[in-house]
């Protein structure tokens, strides 16, 4: 059985560069980051954290938990597994999807 698809025969795409800034998107999802370096540390929000263990790189997003081993290659991967959202969904949270008619 075929689906509709609301967006055929539509331009629309995923635009990696309308991401917001890893680090005010981190800070907006309350992470306190901290020290100093490439990477940051922050308290993991993937499981009950009292020692920062979750690591973030400003200039990509990437982030990796030492504990849980939660990882991804940058903000959106981190919206989509922090929210439980499909790709597309994170994509339009973050306006970095596309559609015009």
């Amino acid at each position: 059985m075929r689906h509709a698809n609301p967006t055929r025969g539509k331009p629309f795409g995923f635009k990696r560069d309308r991401l917001p800034n890893p680090a005010d998107y981190y800070r907006d999802q309350g992470l306190k980051l901290i020290g100093g370096g490439e990477w940051k540390n922050a308290l993991c929000p993937f499981h009950n954290d009292s020692k920062p263990s979750l690591r973030v790189r400003l200039d990509s997003g990437s982030f990796r938990c030492m504990v849980c081993g939660e990882h991804g290659g940058d903000v959106l991967s981190f919206h989509i597994k922090r929210h439980g959202l499909r790709f597309i969904d994170a994509a339009k949270a973050l306006g970095a999807w596309e559609v015009t008619r």
